[in-house]
C-alpha cells in the first residue's frame, strides 16, 4: 500500500514537473493556449480578419472590464482597481453572463456571451493568467486620470 502511494505521488510529481517545464504555469503560455484562440492580441487589419473574429481583441475586452469596474466601484486607487478587476474577471471566467458583464451591447450581439471556462481552465490557470491579462492589456490613463481610448473616429 505504501509503495503504491509513493509510486502514485512520484508519478504525479513527474507529470507536474513535466507540465511546468513546458510552461503551462506561465501566464503567457496559458493565454496562448487557452485565451488567444478567441481573443486576438491585435485589432483586425481588414474586413476578412474582422469576419473571422470569435471574440473582441483582448485589449478591447479589458477596456470594457477595467472601465466598467472603475465606474461601478470607483473612485478607488489604481491598486484597488487592479484587485477588484482581478476578482471580477476571475468570477466572470467561471460564471459569465451578460447581466454582470461590462461589454457593449454590440459585442454581445456580435459574439454572444463568453462561454464558462469551468472544465476548460483549472482554477490555478485562471488565477495565474488573470493578473497577467489585467497588467498587460488594461487601458492606460493620461496625466489627468482619464482613460486613453484609441479610436479611428475623429
Amino acid at each position: 500500500m505504501i509503495t503504491k502511494t509513493l509510486s502514485t505521488a512520484l508519478l504525479l510529481g513527474l507529470i507536474t514537473t513535466s507540465l511546468n517545464a513546458k510552461g503551462m504555469n506561465s501566464p503567457q503560455k496559458i493565454f496562448q493556449k487557452k485565451c488567444n484562440m478567441c481573443h486576438n492580441l491585435t485589432k483586425p487589419k481588414n474586413k476578412q480578419e474582422k469576419m473571422k473574429m470569435t471574440a473582441p481583441p483582448i485589449s478591447i475586452a479589458m477596456r470594457s472590464v477595467i472601465i466598467g469596474v472603475d465606474a461601478i466601484e470607483g473612485p478607488v486607487s489604481d491598486s484597488e482597481l487592479r484587485e477588484l478587476s482581478i476578482e471580477f474577471l476571475t468570477d466572470y471566467l467561471k460564471e459569465p453572463s451578460q447581466e454582470k458583464g461590462y461589454c457593449e451591447d454590440m459585442s454581445y450581439k456580435k459574439f454572444g456571451t463568453m462561454p464558462s471556462m469551468k472544465g476548460f481552465m483549472t482554477d490555478k490557470q485562471i488565477d495565474t493568467v488573470v493578473p497577467w491579462v489585467i497588467d498587460n492589456f488594461s487601458p492606460k490613463k493620461d496625466a489627468n486620470g482619464k482613460y486613453i481610448i484609441h479610436s479611428k473616429r475623429k
